[in-house]
């Protein structure tokens, strides 16, 4: 393979720093999910929606799904989580496995393990955690039946090298589970998505709406979104999906912001309506290609010819979001550092007025 390390193009030590500050603060759910607005009736009710079309495939039932096709091992099942951080969606596996099993837990950031760690010694789940950065992990050769990542892949950078290890550490026959966002780097809604949504959010009685609209802001810290627009090519060409569900071309937006969310709570019948309009709007625009879907829930297996097809994406050149990504990010620090710099200067200059000296 190609270049490997693509953190070199970035303060990748001011990047980790950041991720590890801004997840130590987010709000957790009693069952150690993201709390906050990810938590919202709004935004639970659009993925019960989502909910009915998982439930037409195989992996319904997710547990019931892996008891199922690996239960004869003849051994633990063995599962690796990536970028797992508090870990409430390998606990609720755990909980519903019937099979023997072991997963292991992984993130960057060891301070997120502490109450899952708790839950699993109390309960005694076969359930272990270590400190991995997953744009460096090496995973032991057809080692895992099961990888899965849950709301991770879009914060790495070393996308190919992560992808190559997937294709290497899962068993024979093995497979991977990926929940994702997939959008606009650094932003996630595209531009035509963020129109869409506000000319649809202007349709609706402005008694309902308050007149709010969307206006995604660009994440500049840690490394939220950083090359999601790569995530979808280089999954084409290292595995085929067994189901994949895409969708959500603003809906994300909608049900995450808070007023927005509070004026289209689904408990209110009239709300709901719009709400239910809005759904519909968005699952139409990506069926019929007229808007990128941001979200993508699947099963997939290795491409037999995964590698060298990598190699081959990777010798395109196809994948250049990095380095726009990179410059931009780097451009941002620098100006900040020069603001920065000034104000500094500014205020000491202040002081020696105000204070004579």
């Amino acid at each position: 393979m190609m270049e490997r390390d693509l953190t070199k193009h970035y303060d990748y030590d001011a990047l980790v720093r950041e991720e590890k500050e801004h997840y130590a603060e987010i709000e957790i759910t009693d069952d150690l999910r993201e709390g906050g607005a990810h938590a919202s009736d709004c935004w639970t009710y659009y993925w019960q929606h989502v909910q009915r079309t998982l439930d037409t495939s195989p992996f319904a039932d997710f547990a019931g799904a892996l008891n199922a096709r690996f239960g004869a091992l003849g051994r633990p099942l063995r599962i690796l989580s990536l970028g797992s951080g508090y870990c409430g969606h390998e606990l609720k596996l755990a909980r519903a496995l019937t099979c023997d099993y072991r997963i292991t837990c992984t993130d960057i950031n060891p301070a997120l393990f502490g109450p899952a760690q708790e839950i699993v010694d109390r309960e005694q789940f076969a359930v272990t955690f270590a400190v991995e950065d997953i744009n460096f992990i090496t995973i032991e050769k057809g080692q895992y039946d099961l990888i899965f990542a849950h709301a991770a892949i879009h914060h790495v950078i070393n996308l190919e090298r992560l992808f190559e290890q997937l294709l290497l550490g899962l068993s024979p026959n093995g497979i991977f589970h990926l929940v994702d966002v997939v959008g606009q780097n650094r932003k996630l809604l595209w531009d035509a998505n963020e129109r869409m949504a506000n000319a649809l959010l202007r349709a609706i009685p402005k008694e309902i709406t308050r007149g709010l609209r969307l206006n995604a802001p660009v994440e500049d810290e840690g490394m939220e979104g950083i090359r999601q627009e790569d995530t979808m090519p280089v999954l084409r060409a290292t595995f085929e999906p067994i189901f994949e569900h895409r969708h959500g071309a603003f809906m994300r937006f909608i049900c995450t912001n808070a007023r927005l969310a509070k004026r289209l709570d689904p408990r209110d019948a009239t709300a709901r309506r719009y709400l239910d309009f809005l759904i519909d709007c968005d699952d139409s625009l990506v069926a019929r290609g007229i808007l990128e879907p941001l979200e993508v829930w699947g099963v997939y297996r290795p491409r037999k010819d995964g590698i060298a097809a990598l190699d081959a994406l990777i010798a395109s050149d196809v994948l250049g979001s990095h380095k726009r990504g990179a410059t931009e990010r780097n451009l941002v620090v620098a100006v900040w550092h020069e603001l920065d710099r000034r104000a500094r200067r500014a205020l000491r200059g202040m002081r020696r007025r105000v204070l004579g000296r």
